[in-house]
């Protein structure tokens, strides 16, 4: 993690009707506490974004009453986003307040791209309905968007029993999220698992063909042998082995998604890292009804990351 230079959080202050609210979500508090602790551990700077969600077609509509509206709106959001830059100072952390108005996650996207912001940070919308954050336009379009590393935190239980899975298709963007994984767990002192599904593509038409039955099986062997060996060899080009705890290593059959959504549940995970914005794969599955099948029922924190080619349809506007 030690990429995290500019660190741009995502702070949620809207409550019921109101723009901007006194206090914080029980999921806002949490993304602002992880951002502080790794600022501190990166000796990275913090942004507090708070946008506010005013559309040009309230602002013709409201006239006169908009701008008083937005004025104490803007007014009560300095106060809070104050107090997090305050609190953060007093972690030994550089860190600044910022307001927009507009939609969220474009605004959260418009900050990263023109201030080269590394890594965006959010909380879930609904503590108890974590997938209306990531269904809803804020989170999905983040996700899919946003072109620096994206990290939508859970309320742990536990932080002092941090444990993260990383889910690899062994391609770069794999490979980039492995190392992520290494360094976040070191940095945490966390328990590893890294976890890659083979999937039987070739399987099904091979019992179509009627080959043996030995010879399905001694391709999916080896399908998977060959997983095994190149997983290992890109773990090999990390010092994982620094790691207290070492890694746990689960190369499985079957479908990503439900391999995921397995082993998040049964290791008790806490942080689920992936690539994002492939075509096909694990890598891939944050795009279409694949994702919403997982994030919806994997209760962790995600961290998504993009592929070094990745290009963000964002636009900044000149001036």
């Amino acid at each position: 993690m030690q990429q995290f230079r500019k660190i741009l959080v995502g702070v949620d202050l809207s409550s019921g009707d109101r723009l901007a609210a006194d206090e914080l979500t029980a999921p806002t508090r949490e993304a602002v506490r992880r951002a502080i602790w790794l600022a501190g551990q990166l000796s990275a700077e913090l942004t507090f974004m708070a946008v506010l969600e005013i559309t040009a077609h309230a602002e013709v509509l409201l006239h006169d009453e908009f701008a008083e509206a937005s004025r104490s709106a803007e007014e009560a959001a300095f106060v809070a986003l104050n107090k997090l830059v305050a609190a953060a100072k007093g972690e030994g952390v550089e860190a600044t307040a910022k307001i927009a108005c507009g939609r969220a996650w474009e605004e959260i996207i418009k900050a990263a791209l023109r201030d080269g912001h590394d890594l965006v940070i959010v909380g879930t919308k609904d503590l108890s309905r974590a997938s209306r954050f990531l269904f809803g336009s804020t989170g999905t379009k983040l996700l899919r968007f946003c072109p620096c590393p994206v990290w939508v935190t859970r309320p742990d239980p536990d932080w002092d029993d941090l444990k993260m899975l990383v889910a690899t298709d062994l391609d770069d963007v794999g490979r980039q999220a492995m190392k992520l994984a290494i360094d976040g767990a070191q940095l945490a002192g966390a328990k590893l698992h890294v976890l890659h599904a083979v999937e039987d593509e070739y399987g099904p038409r091979m019992w179509l063909t009627g080959l043996p039955k030995e010879k399905v099986d001694a391709f999916r062997i080896a399908t998977r042998n060959e997983a095994e060996e190149t997983l290992q060899e890109q773990l090999a080009e990390t010092d994982y082995r620094t790691l207290p705890f070492g890694v746990m290593v689960h190369v499985v059959e079957g479908a990503p998604e439900t391999a995921i959504l397995d082993a998040v549940e049964e290791h008790g995970i806490d942080l689920l890292i992936m690539g994002t914005a492939a075509r096909s794969g694990i890598t891939g599955l944050l795009i279409g009804n694949t994702a919403e099948r997982i994030l919806s029922q994997a209760h962790c924190s995600l961290l998504a990351l993009k592929p070094p080619d990745f290009v963000c349809p964002v636009r900044v506007d000149e001036g």
